[in-house]
């Protein structure tokens, strides 16, 4: 088929199927709104193609050379695209399922609103590209390489990262929730307002990064480093950070609710209007920090070490401190008498009779709301 018949066919909106291009010269054509399934586009010169509105199911673009490209609202549905080149593409509205993309070339593309389900991405290259509010999901990163990528709104959804490269690369509310990153090195990059729920980061390197207002809620991150780190309002509610290197950290009014602290290092660093209540902080070194309105409220401080920090109005209600080690305690507070009045007030309170039909919060449960299908009779 030449590639005239082939345009006057999509423009007919006639359904491709079997038909194979492969090595064809389709530079510059416009395709857009084709529906093609298995079909094979291996080796093709496709730069400038317009693809938009396209649907490929089961076809192979394997080595084609796709600079260029123009991929808005294209589907990708079980496809092969191994070592395509794909070098400054606009992705916008994108959707790729089941796909292989191992070793494509797409440095410097535009990603928008793209979103990548159950993919395969070993080798690929996104270097220096634009990527925002699009999902990887599912996916197998490998050794991916994003470096000097710009995040924004980026989402890697329990994603193995261990082996993807972002050297250079800045986030800007990405979310790596579930996300696997483990042994990662994040050092001197800058995160705002991402999210790292419940991700598995052991031993992650994020010396001098910039973490401002992130969210580390359920992640372990036991073993990290975190020297130098600027990290004022972020969240750290029920981390496990056992052993990790604060040192020399700016942390202001960030959360550290039921973390594990036990063995980290937060000599020198800065915790002004930090909350630590119910932090498991054994052994913990907060020597020199400054701690200016800290809340260390029912922690467990057992053989801490608080040596030279400086304390203005710090909390202590509750806490346990057997063992631990001080050179002053002016500015700590080691009990609120308003707080111990209103947990002495709560005790006397009766039990709340709990109804069978609610839950905890007094909720009802989903199988005793009333039916939406139920229709009026009256």
């Amino acid at each position: 088929m030449s590639p005239q018949a082939l345009v006057a066919k999509v423009r007919g909106g006639e359904a491709l199927q079997g038909e194979d291009f492969s090595a064809m010269a389709l530079d510059g054509l416009d395709l857009s709104g084709g529906l093609f399934s298995e079909c094979r586009f291996a080796q093709a010169g496709m730069a400038g193609v317009q693809l938009a509105d396209s649907v490929f199911e089961r076809c192979v673009f394997d080595g084609a050379m796709m600079d260029g490209a123009q991929l808005g609202k294209t589907s990708f549905l079980r496809c092969s695209l191994r070592e395509a080149r794909m070098l400054a593409c606009r992705w916008e509205g994108t959707v790729v399922a089941e796909s292989d993309l191992r070793g494509v070339l797409a440095d410097e593309s535009v990603l928008l609103e793209a979103a990548f389900q159950d993919c395969e991405f070993g080798g690929a290259r996104f270097v220096h590209a634009s990527v925002t509010k699009t999902i990887f999901n599912d996916s197998r990163m490998g050794n991916a390489d994003f470096g000097e990528a710009a995040f924004t709104t980026g989402v890697f959804f329990r994603s193995d990262l261990r082996e993807t490269g972002f050297r250079g690369a800045s986030f800007d509310n990405a979310i790596f929730t579930e996300a696997d990153l483990r042994g990662q090195s994040f050092a001197g990059q800058s995160f705002q307002r991402s999210q790292f729920i419940d991700a598995r980061m052991s031993g992650c390197v994020f010396d001098d990064a910039r973490l401002v207002q992130c969210n580390f809620k359920g992640a372990a991150l036991d073993d990290a480093r975190m020297q130098r780190v600027h990290a004022p309002q972020s969240l750290f509610p029920q981390a496990d950070m056992r052993r990790a290197d604060c040192r020399a950290g700016l942390f202001d009014q960030s959360l550290w609710i039921d973390a594990q602290l036990g063995d980290a290092d937060f000599s020198d660093a800065r915790l002004e209007q930090c909350v630590f209540h119910r932090a498991r902080c054994e052994r913990t070194s907060f020597a020199r920090s400054r701690l200016v309105y800290a809340d260390f409220s029912y922690a467990d401080l057992r053989a801490a070490s608080f040596e030279k920090a400086f304390f203005q109005r710090t909390q202590m209600h509750r806490s346990m401190q057997t063992g631990t080690r001080w050179s002053d305690r002016i500015g700590v507070l080691d009990a609120d008498p308003e707080l111990f009045e209103a947990e002495r007030v709560a005790w006397q309170r009766p039990q709340r009779a709990v109804r069978l039909d609610r839950d905890a919060q007094g909720l009802m449960r989903a199988q005793d709301l009333p039916s939406t299908d139920t229709k009026d009779t009256a």
